[in-house]
C-alpha cells in the first residue's frame, strides 16, 4: 500500500479523525489508491494522525469522493520532517513508509 501526506485544514482533520466524516473530497485525487494517508494540518507543519483512503467512490460537486477508514489520531503531532518533507504539500505528496 502506498503512503501519502495529505494536506487538510484543522477542522477537516478533526472531523475525519473523530469519525464525523467518512470521506474526503479532492478535485485531483491520488492515482495509487488505496493508500495510507498521513493528515498534515495546513499552516502548522505537523501531522496529527493517519487513515486509509479507499478507491474513488464517484464524483460530486465537491470533487472525487475518497472513503476514509481506520482513522487514528496521534497522541503527539509529528513534524513533517519525519516524513521527508520540508513543508506541507498543496494537496498531497507520495512518501516512503
Amino acid at each position: 500500500m502506498d503512503a501519502i501526506v495529505l494536506a487538510v485544514s484543522q477542522e477537516n482533520a478533526d472531523a475525519l479523525l473523530d469519525g464525523k466524516r467518512s470521506a474526503d473530497h479532492r478535485a485531483l485525487p491520488p492515482t495509487r489508491l488505496p493508500a495510507r494517508a498521513y493528515l498534515a494540518v495546513v499552516g502548522t507543519g505537523t501531522v496529527v494522525g493517519e487513515c486509509v483512503l479507499g478507491e474513488r467512490a464517484g464524483r460530486t460537486a465537491k470533487g472525487w469522493t475518497l472513503p476514509v477508514t481506520k482513522p487514528r489520531r496521534y497522541r503527539k503531532a509529528r513534524p513533517l520532517a519525519d516524513f521527508g518533507l520540508a513543508k506541507t504539500p498543496r494537496s498531497f505528496r507520495y512518501v516512503e513508509k
